[in-house]
């Protein structure tokens, strides 16, 4: 029904957009992504959906719908998501670009979020901030990135300074 435009519940609707983004992301896991009208037409509704969202709420669930696709064509949609939205677009952004494997992980990626991590446009939250660095870190890291990761780790409270300073020695292992 909303790939055909209906209007739905704000529950329905919530829940089909996250899960025409699995089914998307399913199929193409399957190699089916470019044999399935249905797929180009939920790719579609979710960026039009995106591009049209006015409320904060609305544009989160798209980004998780895209989240979910993982299609390497929407991360530079989701880096503008995780650079320049609220709190809670940024965290739904970074969070749906940590579901992509290394290869994925750009140095235009990696460049944002180093931006996000050392607040260099602006504040983050927290969980964005550890977001980013666990990007970083599982993406094949620089020894800069590590390096200041680890020199950030003093500025830290204690609970987010432990977390990274194990994510660092997991990922020297």
């Amino acid at each position: 029904d909303k790939l055909d435009g209906k209007q739905l519940a704000p529950e329905i609707w919530e829940t089909g957009m996250v899960t025409v983004g699995s089914l998307v992301g399913k199929l193409c896991q399957q190699k089916l992504c470019g044999l399935q009208q249905v797929v180009e037409r939920g790719v579609e509704t979710i960026l039009r959906g995106l591009r049209g969202a006015q409320e904060e709420p609305e544009v989160v669930i798209y980004l998780l719908a895209l989240g979910n696709a993982a299609l390497p064509e929407t991360i530079p949609t989701l880096l503008e998501h995780a650079e320049d939205g609220p709190t809670a677009v940024t965290a739904a952004a970074t969070s749906a670009l940590q579901r992509f494997p290394a290869p994925h992980s750009s140095s235009k990626v990696k460049r944002v979020m180093r931006r996000i991590f050392h607040q260099q446009r602006r504040s983050y939250d927290k969980t964005c901030r550890l977001a980013a660095a666990e990007i970083l870190l599982d993406n094949h890291p620089s020894p800069m990135d590590v390096i200041n990761i680890l020199l950030a780790t003093e500025e830290m409270d204690t609970e987010m300074a432990t977390f990274l300073l194990l994510k660092v020695q997991s990922s020297l292992r």
